[in-house]
């Protein structure tokens, strides 16, 4: 055990990725307690399972156009690295200013462009709920009320990016659990009106619980943490910007396509199968992605660390943790097998005995997928990190083409949630075989660089 820790605590960037994971366990232990209780409280808080549904699907579809950012975020998080390791304070400030004015640009678009269309959708029939139950006018309250939370959060969400840079990972875990906490606190206390009344008021707080936080942090890391280096429109640089919307670009691409295949099985479980069935898809994936949410905590600090070690050139670091979170993998594909035949009791203590009945070749294709997911999110960590991308863009690209054609010719032939899911696996399973291939040859030469030099 000593020899263990003396190996993985042997350097400061060990200890600072240490720190951080420690820190994000144990703020996300208390996220993760948030998220139990949270379904069961929105459930009685809707008091209607197509109504929750709705509310889930507006927040997973809305949620999509975070990543319309341009890649923004992840290329200032690469570039800032660099200039925080060569200690040029001028440089990092440039490409911070220079990314608060691009993402700010790209904000005031898309809101003028999001407010013309959207008199015109009918958001009813988009996702698929009956104006008796909720009336048009309070769809389009709702929507607007969530478009606005992600165009605050595109600006203020830049943040964390910097975050991540600086190698404050866990400080991000924090925000999130503030913004949860708050949410359940809300929806525990708040005396029920009416359906419609509950959603409105729901949107609201959504808003202010999502963006305040991010505010605060904002202003307390451009005081201490990077005093001097706060954004100014006199260290705009267009070359700064470019080098940001460069690597940025690429990144974008890989979050569009990652999007469509992981983000839209809300959506399309509501399309083709109904809303009620969302919340069927929620428990499942809630149970199944527990052990992976613990396990990428781990991942979070690492993308920036490895970044940081191949400005170093410190390419048996990477190698070091790389096997690592292969050895940990394996211990989480365990658990997500193990938990199977606990599920039945789990959630008849969680959500009420007569809420749902666990189906377990549901829960083996779940398992499956928790443990596919786990992989990949280590593979395309070393990838983002050392900024080899281009195969992620290939097989994500092609994974989205066939996502949907195999989901409507399974649907067809099987009517049942459970199609989304499999896509997933078939599309992500391949991709964790090409990738690790390139990144094996990538180490290889990224190592035979570091020795010439």
């Amino acid at each position: 055990m000593k020899g263990l820790f003396s190996r993985f605590f042997s350097s400061e960037q060990d200890k600072v990725v240490f720190r951080n994971i420690g820190a994000a366990f144990i703020i996300k232990g208390g996220a993760l307690l948030i998220s139990f209780f949270s379904l069961p409280a929105y459930i009685r808080y809707f008091d209607d399972k197509n109504v929750l549904g709705v509310w889930f699907t507006v927040l997973s579809v809305l949620t999509w156009i975070l990543s319309f950012d341009f890649g923004i975020g992840n290329g200032l998080r690469n570039k800032l690295v660099g200039a925080l390791v060569r200690n040029n304070k001028h440089e990092a400030r440039q490409y911070i200013s220079s990314a608060y004015f691009v993402i700010g640009s790209v904000v005031l678009l898309m809101t003028f462009i999001g407010l013309s269309v959207f008199k015109f959708i009918n958001w009813n029939s988009i996702f698929n709920i009956s104006d008796d139950l909720i009336s048009s006018s309070t769809m389009h309250f709702v929507v607007k009320c969530v478009f606005y939370t992600i165009m605050l959060q595109l600006f203020l969400g830049l943040i964390s990016s910097i975050l991540y840079a600086i190698q404050k990972s866990a400080v991000n875990n924090l925000i999130t659990l503030m913004t949860s906490t708050t949410q359940l606190v809300f929806v525990l206390l708040f005396n029920s009106v009416d359906i419609e009344s509950n959603l409105k008021i729901l949107s609201v707080v959504y808003l202010l619980c999502v963006n305040i936080p991010l505010f605060i942090t904002t202003v307390i890391v451009f005081l201490t943490s990077l005093k001097g280096v706060f954004p100014s429109y006199r260290y705009l640089s267009k070359k700064a910007a470019s080098g940001i919307l460069q690597l940025g670009g690429m990144f974008f691409l890989n979050q569009i396509m990652y999007m469509v295949i992981t983000g839209t099985n809300s959506i399309l479980v509501t399309n083709y199968i109904g809303p009620k069935s969302v919340v069927d898809y929620q428990i499942y994936y809630r149970l199944f992605s527990i052990p992976g949410m613990l396990f990428t905590l781990a991942l979070t600090p690492l993308w920036s660390a490895i970044t940081k070690a191949c400005e170093e050139k410190n390419i048996s670091w990477i190698n070091k943790y790389f096997k690592l979170m292969h050895q940990l993998v394996l211990f989480v594909i365990l658990i997500e097998f193990l938990v199977i035949p606990f599920l039945q009791p789990l959630v008849n203590f969680w959500l009420g005995e007569s809420t749902v009945m666990i189906d377990y070749t549901k829960s083996i294709i779940f398992a499956t997928f928790g443990s596919v997911f786990v992989y990949q999110s280590v593979l395309s960590t070393f990838a983002c990190g050392i900024g080899e991308i281009k195969l992620q863009l290939v097989c994500y690209s092609l994974g989205v083409l066939f996502k949907f054609i195999f989901i409507y010719i399974g649907v067809s032939l099987y009517n049942d949630w459970i199609v989304v899911v499999l896509s997933d696996i078939l599309i992500l399973l391949p991709y964790c075989i090409f990738q690790f291939i390139a990144l094996k040859k990538n180490f290889s030469r990224l190592s035979m660089q570091g020795n010439k030099s």
